[in-house]
């Protein structure tokens, strides 16, 4: 079993209101998330000081919700706070930020194949997807990293656990950039909008 895990506890202070809910023709950001992840496993939301916003716009049926109230503490702190709550039989779990929103299902399924039939299997702990050279999200890791995550010092980045060990990682190739694009700004929620709305036309909806 693979257990998603949806960070949504950032403050999203240079957005102006919580990315959580940014609008993509019809769906905010998290709807896309857990649209991404469904099937997958059942996933886990980590929410913040937003959370009564957030719960009030996004139906969360089924969804277990985490809390970090603490967003000063970074995005390491959520995925604590998610991991806390792993269930005892999961033997992956995802971690995904929620500003990533042109992830869907076919790039989750990608990650989940590559777990899944053993490419780059053995040694390797953590799928990454790729990009030109650089990472992208959601990442999938083995269950056995939970610890090292949660062992993580206040203010630790979730980083400095890929970056320690690189010989773990597997590399999940794609051809599409946007596996790359988040948003931090109104800019790039208009960039990202944009390359959602063209990849919704190629694929005909």
């Amino acid at each position: 079993m693979i257990t998603p895990i949806l960070l949504a506890a950032g403050r999203s202070a240079r957005m102006g209101r919580p990315k959580a809910l940014l609008d993509f023709d019809g769906k905010t950001c998290l709807e896309l998330a857990l649209e991404a992840v469904c099937g997958f496993g059942a996933p886990i939301v980590v929410l913040g000081p937003n959370r009564h916003e957030i719960q009030a716009r996004v139906r969360l049926d089924g969804v277990q919700v985490a809390v970090n109230e603490d967003v000063a503490s970074g995005q390491a702190a959520s995925l604590k706070k998610g991991l806390e709550r792993l269930p005892v039989d999961a033997d992956a779990f995802f971690f995904y930020p929620v500003d990533h929103p042109l992830v869907s299902s076919v790039e989750v399924g990608r990650l989940v194949d590559a777990f899944r039939t053993g490419a780059g299997a053995g040694e390797k702990s953590v799928f990454v997807p790729s990009h030109g050279m650089r990472r992208g999200h959601p990442v999938l890791c083995r269950r056995e990293l939970a610890a090292e995550y949660l062992a993580l010092p206040p203010g630790g980045s979730a980083r400095t656990i890929l970056d320690g060990r690189p010989e773990r990682i597997a590399y999940v190739l794609f051809d599409e950039a946007y596996i790359l694009m988040d948003m931090d700004t109104p800019e790039d929620y208009a960039r990202c909008l944009e390359a959602y709305r063209a990849r919704e036309r190629r694929r005909g909806r």
